[in-house]
């Protein structure tokens, strides 16, 4: 494989030569708010094989879907969601912190079917205000046809999150086709961590990993988003 385009997410022709790769069925590493995320073609069915060989982990777990809150409705089961959550605050939710992960019940069809596991999907976004680049890639990737990202973090198994650039290219340079940089220098250290994640398919909502949003914080935003109290296990993993 030839070395890696070094390109800037914030450059709408850089992102244009990014989409052009995740066409051709091939994997990206791509600036997240504060970290490296692993991308491709989220309705690609190869996806998830690639990008498990590009970090050296098993197939088995599997990716996130990566996928603006506005486009939400077409990968989860908004009917049996609304049962507890309506969807219109989750899509707030996505929006009102920095990066978050949520586990919710899968639209079938609808949600790529690769990236369901347990008849559940993971998406996972983040927000960038006034203008969000990853938006900007994700709304050029929609202009081809395609709907969505599926990513994972871009580190090699074992080895810790990504934050900085030129390890973000050590580690992937000759193991995919584009790498989109970012400058993280408006990105407070505290939140440059892998997203935390928080699981809606039950009564209540659960934290199944706290990153770069402190469990404080979700639990604020839940509640002023009447989406209800946060369950927060005494084990819950910390990234």
């Amino acid at each position: 494989m030839s070395a890696a385009a070094i390109l800037r997410i914030r450059d709408s022709a850089d992102r244009r030569r990014a989409v052009d790769a995740l066409e051709r069925g091939r994997l990206v590493v791509t600036a997240f708010n504060g970290i490296y995320a692993l991308v491709g073609d989220a309705d690609d069915p190869d996806v998830v094989a690639r990008a498990a060989t590009a970090k050296g982990r098993p197939e088995a777990q599997g990716l996130a879907l990566v996928c603006p809150p506005e486009h939400l409705a077409e990968h989860v089961d908004a009917p049996q969601l609304e049962t507890v959550y309506p969807l219109a605050r989750i899509e707030e939710l996505h929006r009102a912190v920095h990066a978050l992960g949520v586990i919710a019940p899968a639209a079938q069809p609808g949600a790529p079917a690769h990236l369901v596991q347990s008849g559940t999907i993971l998406n996972v976004w983040t927000e960038e205000r006034p203008v969000s680049p990853l938006r900007e890639l994700v709304r050029e990737l929609r202009r081809r046809g395609r709907r969505a990202l599926a990513g994972t973090s871009a580190n090699r198994t074992g080895h810790p999150t990504i934050t900085d650039a030129a390890e973000a290219i050590d580690a992937f340079s000759d193991r995919v086709a584009a790498i989109l940089l970012d400058d993280f220098d408006h990105v407070p250290v505290a939140r440059r961590h892998s997203a935390s994640l928080v699981d809606l398919t039950g009564p209540s909502a659960r934290l199944v990993r706290e990153g770069s949003v402190s469990a404080g914080e979700l639990r604020e935003v839940l509640h002023r988003l009447q989406l209800g109290e946060l369950v927060i296990p005494a084990a819950v993993r910390r990234v």
